[in-house]
C-alpha cells in the first residue's frame, strides 16, 4: 500500500516513525520545518511531490497550516496522516479515503526507541485499508472515532501529564521541608504498579481508605498551616482524599475554610 513516504517533523515521534517505516522496507524522505542536522526543511519541498504517503509528526498548532500548504503538491492518491490526539481528522484537506489520524497515546523520549510491536496506536479513518495498514505499523492499533479520540486524549492527559504533575508537587513539598524525595520512589513505583492492575481505587491503602479521621485532620491542619507548600496543595489533597473516602463509603472532608487576618 505504501512504498514511498515522507515524514515531516524530526522530533521525538518523527525520527522513530521514519526508522519504523524504513524497517518495513518503505523508502522514507525525512523533512523538518527548517534545515537542521542534515534534514531538509520544507522550503525545499517541490511543487509536485512523489510519494504514497505523507506523515505529519508536527506540533498540534502546525498540522493544519502545513497540510494546507502541501495539498496542491501531493500526488492524486497520496495518503495524508497526522499523529495528534486532539487535532480533528478533517484538518487534513484530502478525501476521506486518503487521510487518517494515527495517534499513539504514549510519551516519547530521545534516549530509547519505542517498541512498535507493543505500542498502542489509536487510529481514526474512514478507509478500512488504512486501518489494516496501521496494524502493520503497530500491531496493537485500535479504532477511534471523532468522538472517542478527544475523550481518550483527555484521559491520557489526566493519567499521564497530571500524574507526573502531582509527583512534581510532592517533590516540591518535600524540598520545601528539606526532606529527601528519593526515599519515596519505591513507594510511588509500587503504588502506581499496583494501581495499574485495575480498579485502582481498590488498591489504595492509608488513612483515607480506613477512615482514620485523626490522621486526616492532622494532615489537613499541616497542609493549611505552611505557606511553603505548592499552590492549592491542600485543596488538591482534599479532593483526592475525598475520592478515596467516597469510594470506600466514608464521609468526605469538608471544604477548606479560608483564613482571615485579625482586625
Amino acid at each position: 500500500m505504501i512504498a514511498r513516504a515522507h515524514v515531516i517533523g524530526m522530533g521525538r515521534l518523527g525520527r522513530p516513525l521514519a526508522d519504523r517505516l524504513e524497517s518495513m522496507n518503505i523508502a522514507v524522505e525525512r523533512w523538518g520545518r527548517q534545515d537542521s542536522g542534515g534534514v531538509r526543511g520544507l522550503s525545499h519541498w517541490p511543487e509536485r511531490q512523489k510519494g504514497d504517503a505523507v506523515f505529519l509528526a508536527l506540533p498540534d498548532d502546525s498540522i493544519e497550516q502545513v497540510a494546507n500548504r502541501l495539498k496542491a503538491t501531493l500526488s492524486p492518491d497520496a495518503i495524508l496522516v497526522h499523529h495528534a490526539g486532539a487535532v480533528p481528522l478533517d484538518v487534513l484537506p484530502v478525501e476521506n479515503h486518503r487521510r487518517a489520524v494515527m495517534w499513539p497515546p504514549m510519551t516519547f523520549g530521545t534516549e530509547r526507541a519505542p517498541d512498535w510491536n507493543a505500542l498502542p496506536m489509536g487510529v481514526e479513518t474512514d478507509h478500512e485499508p488504512l486501518f489494516q495498514w496501521a496494524q502493520e505499523l503497530a500491531p496493537h492499533a485500535f479504532r477511534l472515532t471523532a468522538e472517542s479520540r478527544p475523550q481518550l486524549h483527555l484521559g491520557a492527559v489526566l493519567g499521564g501529564n497530571l500524574t507526573a504533575a502531582w509527583i512534581g508537587a510532592v517533590e516540591m513539598y518535600l524540598k520545601a521541608h528539606a526532606l529527601p524525595g528519593a526515599v519515596l520512589r519505591p513507594l510511588i513505583e509500587a503504588s502506581v504498579s499496583k494501581a495499574l492492575t485495575g480498579n485502582a481505587l481498590d488498591t489504595v491503602s492509608g488513612p483515607a481508605s480506613r477512615n482514620d479521621r485523626t490522621t486526616l485532620d492532622q494532615q489537613v491542619k499541616a497542609l493549611g498551616s505552611s505557606g511553603a507548600n505548592p499552590p492549592d496543595f491542600a485543596e488538591i489533597h482534599r479532593l483526592l482524599t475525598n475520592l478515596i473516602l467516597s469510594h470506600h463509603g466514608h464521609p468526605t472532608l469538608p471544604p477548606i475554610q479560608a483564613t482571615t487576618g485579625e482586625h
